[in-house]
């Protein structure tokens, strides 16, 4: 459920979807104004980014969502395309090849988008940290040489800090109560006057945010003054400037990015660290226009590991002009990396003093049989060429089942056995129909599942009856 600032609660599902709705028409209204006609939504192939890190069943939400605001239907979902943000952003930093930078004013810092160049690309959003590593391959195309990896370390963090530094100064009871009765003024406060301020914040130098007037009537409202709260704050980095703005000094500024900096760093440290040859660290994403968090990256990668760190030009819309881009070229990624192990929910054979006891069942011919096992389709990390389709066979338990229902398995591991293992998820249900039941438990499907697009798509085909082949099967990871 996604929970508003007033404490109403709507799936979360519903919200994308209304959010959906308006820009659909939005867009339709800006594209018709320049067309002949009035365009309607069928004519247009939609892109949504999404941040990497998200599982399969949260890109089959956004998905439903796009459905239920009318951008496309079941019927045609090839009109609707789910890009991954880095990705997107991977593709408009080609699309300008010079990227400038204030990390080195002096220099026009290029990078070369040749055959063999290894770079990182950092997406740094409000709310997650989006990581990929890719090399460039022959006619530019781009091979990803790391699954997805990331955190909930974005911009948003600094502002949770900032907010705790406003609770210390003027009391948690007053800020809660400011910002449940002036949500307004405290979007403004944290979302305009400080954002501007953490963005173009300088090392070594105060921020000053002003204060909405609101605020000093809200605290006269109170029994507090602004100037009296700073005062006995008692700390000689936090000022009141002309009676109106909070003067931050820069070694409470530090306190405010130091963690989520260092985690940001830390994280890069450990994919540098194991992967070798790269040469660049491009920074995009709104979070990455802070000037401290282009410096911090700077002294933490470029000496230690010999390679330099780019912030794109207009980083902060790298993602959106990146996705029109990829609404053209989806294919210009020609490998991916599995995020997980990918599996299914099997039985086999039981070996005794091997598989868990717990595990122990037998079938109608008296046979030992292990259930809950692992059987692995494809393990993390493992690099799935564009189009490339892994393919297993199943067959019924029972003789006279006309559908087998299948259970997809992800795991963190790489060589998960059984799904009840730690990290093991029971991801989705694929629900395969077997209408020719004549052939009993000998019938075979194959199952042929597609992992190098953004989003996993399976087909089957009955080998028993060869009548249904090429069936639609249900993906189902909600």
């Amino acid at each position: 459920m996604a929970v508003a600032a007033n404490g109403a609660e709507l799936p979360v599902k519903t919200v994308f979807a209304f959010a959906l709705a308006h820009f659909k028409k939005a867009a339709i209204s800006q594209i018709s104004s320049y067309s002949s006609h009035d365009v309607d939504s069928a004519e247009v192939k939609w892109v949504i980014t999404v941040p990497a890190i998200w599982n399969d069943g949260a890109k089959q939400i956004m998905r439903e969502a796009a459905y239920e605001a009318g951008l496309t239907s079941l019927l045609q979902p090839d009109r609707l395309v789910i890009a991954l943000e880095p990705e997107a952003a991977a593709l408009y930093c080609k699309s300008i090849n010079l990227m400038s930078t204030d990390i080195h004013p002096a220099e026009n810092t290029s990078l070369a988008y040749q055959s063999g160049t290894r770079y990182l690309l950092a997406d740094l959003g409000g709310g997650t940290v989006d990581v990929t590593v890719h090399e460039v391959e022959r006619d530019d195309l781009i091979r990803e040489l790391h699954h997805a990896t990331g955190g909930a370390w974005g911009g948003t963090y600094v502002d949770e800090k900032f907010a705790e530094l406003l609770e210390s100064i003027f009391g948690k009871d007053s800020m809660q109560k400011f910002r449940s009765e002036y949500r307004g003024d405290w979007v403004d406060l944290i979302s305009i006057r400080f954002e501007g301020a953490k963005r173009y914040a300088e090392f070594g130098e105060n921020i000053y945010i002003e204060l909405p007037p609101s605020f000093h009537d809200f605290m006269k409202d109170e029994g507090k003054s602004v100037n009296d709260c700073i005062n006995r704050f008692n700390s000689t980095d936090i000022k009141c400037r002309r009676g109106r703005s909070l003067a931050i000094c820069y070694p409470e500024v530090e306190k405010l990015f130091e963690s989520i900096l260092k985690s940001i760093s830390d994280h890069l440290k450990s994919l540098l660290e194991k992967i070798s040859g790269i040469q660049f660290v491009v920074l995009v994403g709104g979070f990455a226009t802070s000037k401290l968090l282009q410096l911090y990256m700077k002294k933490a990668l470029e000496g230690p590991f010999g390679l330099r760190v780019i912030a794109a030009r207009e980083c902060s819309l790298a993602i959106v002009m990146g996705s029109v881009l990829f609404g053209h070229d989806p294919l210009a990624f020609v490998s991916r990396r599995v995020k997980y192990t990918y599996g299914v929910e099997s039985c086999r054979d039981f070996v005794s003093g091997v598989d868990p006891e717990s595990l122990l069942t037998y079938n109608e011919n008296g046979v030992a049989k292990c259930t809950k096992t692992f059987t692995i389709f494809v393990r993390k990390n493992t690099e799935i060429e564009m189009g490339q389709e892994i393919v297993d066979t199943f067959s019924p338990l029972c003789a006279h089942s006309d559908e087998v229902k299948v259970v997809v398995c992800t795991s963190e591991d790489v060589n998960p056995r059984y799904t009840t293992e730690g990290g093991v998820r029971k991801a989705a249900v694929m629900k395969l129909s077997m209408p020719n039941v004549a052939k009993g438990k000998s019938r075979v499907i194959k199952v042929f599942m597609q992992f190098g697009n953004t989003e996993i798509t399976v087909r089957s085909e009955d080998v028993s009856s060869g009548s249904v082949a090429g069936q639609e099967i249900h993906l189902d990871f909600l």
